[in-house]
């Protein structure tokens, strides 16, 4: 898979478990289920999160070669 579709796919993972993180708040003192997938998606989220970072910062870390000295001419 491409790069950038690593990378839309990931925001979209992170906008759609931010989503129900937020839309099950308001339930956690009623409902024993709406706390479990409250928490498997911040669960989710931080995971997408950790991979959305690491898909950007992987491609800065490739190792920088410099050129070869030039030999002096005799």
């Amino acid at each position: 898979m491409d790069r950038e579709i690593k990378k839309e796919f990931a925001k979209i993972a992170m906008t759609a478990s931010l989503g129900v993180t937020v839309i099950t708040a308001p339930f956690l003192k009623k409902n024993r289920t709406m706390k479990n997938i409250h928490t498997g998606a911040g669960v989710l989220l931080t995971g997408t999160a950790l991979w959305h970072h690491f898909l950007y910062h992987s491609e800065k870390k490739a190792p920088k070669t410099l050129p070869a000295p030039e030999k002096p001419k005799a």
